[in-house]
């Protein structure tokens, strides 16, 4: 289990874990990080990395020459992990392919950001990469939300300078779905879908509870349809927002272990363990796997920013549906019925979600250092 130099790292007290790595920050200097992992590799004859993060992947996919001979990669092409992570390019591909997607501008200069048209506020003003590297230091994408034209020209010039580009995109309301599968030799396998319940940041983000929900198969054909195309193998997700009226609207695709990946793993679709079998023995997984409906999913920490969110208040501007705090700590006041399961804590493995939580509260406790302190 590999972790940036200095970051608590909760995997890396499971108890099955056999050894613990601390790489050099990869978003500081991505050679440095392929350096280190390339000699921990090589050292300790590893037969294959997963890379887990957007900020792992990019390095090891620009770096994946060196590792042959040594050990295999648990990436996809090249060119599938490009489009990918460029979210305008996965954008055009998916409406060239007759999927809906937001109306999304890319803006690579600030005169074009007031050409862009009538927009409905909030503009969700976003990033085409969630990080890249113009050179050995990456520059990590952001995602704000504008409620007036002057704060969409703010926020997209500091954009601009930071990153050269900028995504001006409609905000879409609607429950969060994802749909994940495994591809192999352009074809489809192990198709999952799933519903977010809670988000950590209510406005949009990465789920704190989600459950599984029955295969929509427009979805299903669609998803495997924008995959095959960009030639990615191995393990996927795309995400989609579905609106009040149903219409699914196709936000972005994972490329990697997502965040919610616990969820199919309880449902016993087991992706990592089909990912290691396909990648060392070339044995490709079952077409598919009957799982249950409404099997849930928890992030105790998640779930713990999701009320920490709520306790704050509703964001200034902020003219969409907010949860309110009490109501939603008694929906989520029971820990536990048949069918829930936990992401982050497992009877079987419980010192690192009790370190995680503690972490947690750790992190929230230390004081806040103005200017100058260190």
């Amino acid at each position: 289990m590999g972790a940036n130099q200095g970051l608590f790292a909760a995997a890396k007290l499971s108890r099955y874990c056999r050894r613990g790595f601390d790489y050099p920050v990869s978003i500081d200097n991505a050679s440095r990080f392929c350096d280190a992992v390339f000699e921990f590799v090589r050292s300790q004859a590893i037969d294959l990395v997963i890379p887990i993060t957007d900020w792992t992947l990019g390095p090891l996919s620009s770096g994946r020459g060196m590792f042959e001979g040594i050990c295999r990669l648990a990436l996809p092409s090249a060119r599938a992990l490009e489009i990918a992570s460029d979210k305008y390019k996965t954008i055009r591909l998916a409406q060239q392919l007759g999927i809906v997607v937001p109306r999304t501008c890319l803006i690579e200069s600030g005169c074009e950001v007031s050409a862009a048209g009538d927009v409905k506020f909030p503009v969700v003003v976003k990033d085409r990469f969630s990080v890249r590297w113009p050179g050995e230091e990456a520059v990590c994408g952001l995602v704000a939300y504008a409620y007036s034209q002057a704060e969409v020209e703010s926020q997209a010039s500091t954009r601009l300078q930071a990153a050269g580009d900028v995504l001006l995109q409609e905000f879409v309301a609607g429950a969060g779905i994802g749909f994940s599968c495994f591809i192999a030799g352009g074809e489809i396998f192990l198709p999952f879908q799933w519903e977010r319940i809670r988000e950590v940041d209510p406005r949009g983000s990465a789920s704190s509870a989600r459950k599984s929900i029955p295969l929509d198969d427009r979805l299903a054909e669609i998803s495997g349809k924008l995959l095959i195309e960009i030639g990615f193998e191995g393990m996927a997700m795309v995400e989609y927002k579905k609106t009040a009226e149903g219409k699914m609207i196709l936000m972005e695709i994972n490329g990697r272990p997502w965040g919610s990946l616990a969820l199919p793993v309880a449902c016993g679709i087991d992706y990592p363990r089909f990912l290691i079998d396909w990648k060392l023995n070339g044995t490709v997984p079952p077409k598919s796997i009957p799982y249950k409906a409404n099997t849930v999913c928890r992030r105790v920490v998640g779930e713990l920013t999701y009320l920490s969110n709520l306790r704050a208040g509703k964001p200034e501007n902020w003219t969409g549906y907010y949860p309110g705090f009490w109501k939603s700590l008694v929906q989520m006041a029971l820990p536990w019925r048949p069918g829930m399961h936990y992401d982050d804590v497992w009877l079987s493995d419980l010192r690192p979600g009790i370190a995680g939580i503690a972490n947690w509260f750790r992190m929230r406790m230390k004081p806040k250092l103005g200017p100058g302190q260190t």
